[in-house]
């Protein structure tokens, strides 16, 4: 559950946020998640930008919720919401909305997750990361 500091962090404050988490490191997070050391390293200093498939991939290797970690990715410019679905665009202004409950918040992410898990168990799911 997001107790609302993620919503202004940047994509590196995110991933030092998560990294720093005992038991985690930049290393472990790469074997998790697929994606570069190095590339891990180039985004939490700033000097370059994650794709959505990345971006998706790091939050499934933490076990945290893709849309905090989306919202990390856009607030820095680094994934823009025009590269959503309208679908996407609209879930994402109402987990930013005051006017949201935090009930309703918890059940959308709640149906993502679901929604990703059955996704992941699929024949063929596909899980990239650049």
């Amino acid at each position: 559950m997001s107790d609302g500091r993620e919503i202004r962090e940047s994509w590196a404050q995110y991933l030092r946020r998560m990294t720093e988490r005992p038991g985690w490191s930049v290393a472990k997070l790469a074997r998790e998640s697929g994606v570069h050391r190095a590339t891990i390293f180039k985004w939490m200093s700033g000097k370059a930008g994650a794709n959505m498939a990345s971006v998706q991939a790091i939050a499934e290797a933490l076990g945290d919720d893709v849309s905090t970690a989306l919202r990390a990715a856009s607030h820095s410019g680094l994934v823009s919401e025009d590269e959503f679905d309208e679908d996407v665009r609209i879930i994402l202004r109402r987990l930013r909305s005051a006017h949201a409950t935090e009930a309703e918040k918890a059940t959308i992410r709640a149906t993502l997750r679901y929604l990703a898990d059955l996704a992941d168990r699929q024949p063929g799911a596909d899980r990239t990361a650049s």
